[in-house]
């Protein structure tokens, strides 16, 4: 071989490993890119977990608050319909007692307008009895008041 083949041939090899060369550093840099970015993605995934774990405490949380809530709410909703039933029931006990009461006074005045000025009489008739525990209060009161 000719030395210019041999001075051109070493030229080539030379160029050709100056290339990698520069691949490998470029390539070596990426590789360093690479393990600091994935270090941060490392991070950033623990901080992740750790905000996921605080959130599902929190859902718990808020869930178990939910359902107390929603307990005490029951529990007052069925209060409050049981006192209307009962609220209910006593304003009919006294609409009822109203009604009774209303016909023995206009029994009580016919009675007294017929009899004249002689003096009080009680109404004619027996007084009907109280159907509930209402009613027989309310007539015990009445009858308290009455001279």
């Amino acid at each position: 071989m000719s030395p210019i083949v041999t001075l051109l041939s070493d030229i080539v090899i030379v160029i050709a490993l100056s290339v990698t060369v520069f691949y490998c550093l470029r390539l070596s840099k990426q590789f360093n890119h690479m393990q600091a970015n994935r270090k941060a993605f490392e991070a950033l995934i623990q901080s992740l977990n750790i905000a996921t774990a605080r959130a599902e405490a929190v859902i718990r949380s808020l869930k178990e608050a939910a359902l107390d809530s929603g307990d005490m709410i029951q529990e007052k909703i069925g209060r409050a319909r049981a006192l209307s039933d009962e609220l209910e029931i006593m304003i009919q006990a006294g609409d009822s007692l109203a009604n009774r009461l209303q016909l023995l006074a206009e029994k009580g005045r016919k009675s007294t307008a017929a009899e004249a000025p002689s003096g009080i009489s009680e109404p004619s008739g027996a007084e009907p009895q109280p159907k509930t525990r209402v009613e027989k209060e309310l007539l015990e009161a009445l009858r308290e008041k009455q001279p």
